[in-house]
Order: C-alpha cells, then structure tokens, then sequence
C-alpha cells in the first residue's frame, strides 16, 4: 500500500505546483477594464474612438501600447492602434481618442447604421502593453461590451 501512495502523492503534488504556477490569468492586469465612451464620425468621413480604463487596483500602470478591434451589433467595423504612452492612476481612470482604422465597405454601412440609431452594441477586444520598468513589459488581452453613444458632425 505504501508503495502505492507514495507516486500518487508526487504526482498529485507535482500537479498542484504545476497549475498554481500557470493559472492562466494574467496576474498584473487584473481587474483593468476598457470600455467604449463614444464614436464619432467627421464630416470629411473619419472616425474617433473615445475609450476609458478603469484601474481598480493600488498601484499605477503605464500604457505603452493599446490596440483595439471594435464589434458594432456583432460585426467588425475597425481597430484602433495607439503607441502613445498613456498613464492610468491606481484606482481612478484615464480616457483617449483614437482614430478608427475602418475594416471594409462593409463595416461602412455598419457605421452609418449606428449613426443613424445614435447608438449601438458593441464589444471590444483590446491587447495592451504594460511598462512594467526599464524595458520589461507584460501584455494583457482585455474584453468588455456595452452599448456606445454613435455622433455625427
């Protein structure tokens, strides 16, 4: 019997070391939430992406790159792509607009039908870069939807 329970006990222990070392979960980023304020298009046809991070935690974080794919009611309108640093205080948050990079014709129409409802549903999937110090980074995949405010100039 003895000798029985004692590979199982390695390996049982060897499995709870090893799952509790990769939790899968990104340990830094941690309840940082982005989310859409609002879309505008211009008249000259471009279109500006307002969007907010929520920093829940204690310490501070600096944004060294966001990109963003944008879904209007399911579909993919565009993405955004910023390499602008951007802080975000611990337990408050800090807002950016970035121009919309629009996907296809297709995602045109999309934004005309928004515009013309005032708003729409949206989900947005962002990868931000984390400057954790000197030049070691962390970077975090991040999802959120809701419904976005859709303005025309």
């Amino acid at each position: 019997m003895k000798i029985f329970l004692t590979p199982l006990f390695l390996l049982t222990l060897a499995t709870v070391i090893l799952t509790g070392c990769n939790s899968g979960r990104n340990t830094i980023t941690v309840g940082l939430k982005i989310e859409l304020t609002g879309i505008e298009r211009a008249g000259d046809g471009t279109v500006q992406v307002t969007w907010r991070v929520f920093n829940p935690n204690l310490a501070s974080y600096l944004l060294s790159q966001t990109s963003h794919r944008i879904y209007l009611n399911g579909t993919l309108v565009g993405k955004t792509v910023d390499a602008d640093p951007m802080g975000v205080p611990a337990q408050l948050s800090s807002s950016k607009t970035s121009k919309l990079l629009v996907a296809d014709p297709a995602a045109e129409r999309f934004l005309r039908d928004a515009l013309a409802a005032d708003s729409a549903i949206y989900r947005v999937e962002s990868l931000i870069t984390v400057r954790l110090d000197g030049e070691n980074t962390d970077r975090s995949s991040l999802t959120n939807s809701g419904t976005v405010p859709v303005t025309g100039k």
